[in-house]
Parts: structure tokens; C-alpha cells; sequence
């Protein structure tokens, strides 16, 4: 492999680490202030009050570097090639939600999980 592909390999992986953080550090949040409003004034007024949630803000930053991460990794490997392994983000979110946030383990995701896995492991072969 050469030093750009690891580099841009790498630099995805981060991206998707990084979403998986953010998106626990949101959902655990979002349990402390609970569901967002539709309306707008409520809206404006949820926003005042998660704006002040350092975690939250925190877990929004965090969103933003692994968004740069992402692009700085797809300008150096192929998006077809980036994409797939994107797609790890839903087995550690999964791992995550079901350590962090207490969520339900269930046999039938583990296995969706796994053929994610295994994909992305076919397309990083290539």
C-alpha cells in the first residue's frame, strides 16, 4: 500500500471513529434535554439551551474535524474505495450504543454488523 492510500485510509478511519463519538456523545445529550421540537419557537429556545451543554458542543466540534478528516482522506483514495469503509460506523455505533447508552443487544444486528464488516474488508482487499 502506498504512503498517500495509508495516509487517506487512515484519515478515513478517523473520520469515522470521530462520527461514532459524536453521534453517542449527541444521543446521550439528547437523553438529558430530550426530543428536539418541530416548532419553531420551541425550537429556537431548545437551541439556546443546548448551546450552553459543553458536551454537546463538544461532540458538535468533534463532528466538524471528522468531517475534515473525511475530505482530507477521500482527496487521496478512491471514493468507492472510502465510502465502503465509511460504512464501520454502524457496527461501532452499534457496539457503542449497546456500551455507552445501555441499548439492546440484539442477535439479528450483530449479523447485519458482521456482513458490514466483512464487505468493507472486500473492498479494502482490492
Amino acid at each position: 500500500m502506498t504512503d498517500l492510500r495509508l495516509i487517506g485510509f487512515s484519515l478515513v478511519l478517523m473520520s469515522v471513529v470521530g462520527l461514532t463519538v459524536t453521534q453517542i456523545v449527541i444521543k446521550s445529550r439528547l437523553g438529558v434535554h430530550g426530543a428536539v421540537p418541530l416548532a419553531p419557537m420551541e425550537l429556537f429556545r431548545y437551541g439556546l439551551a443546548v448551546a450552553k451543554d459543553w458536551k454537546l458542543v463538544g461532540g458538535l466540534v468533534l463532528l466538524v474535524a471528522a468531517a475534515l478528516c473525511w475530505y482530507a482522506g477521500v482527496s487521496r483514495i478512491p471514493l468507492s474505495v472510502a465510502f465502503p469503509v465509511a460504512a464501520l460506523s454502524y457496527p461501532l455505533i452499534f457496539a457503542a450504543s449497546i456500551l455507552f447508552l445501555g441499548e439492546p443487544f440484539k442477535w439479528t444486528s450483530l449479523w447485519g454488523n458482521a456482513l458490514i464488516v466483512a464487505g468493507v474488508l472486500l473492498v479494502a482487499r482490492g
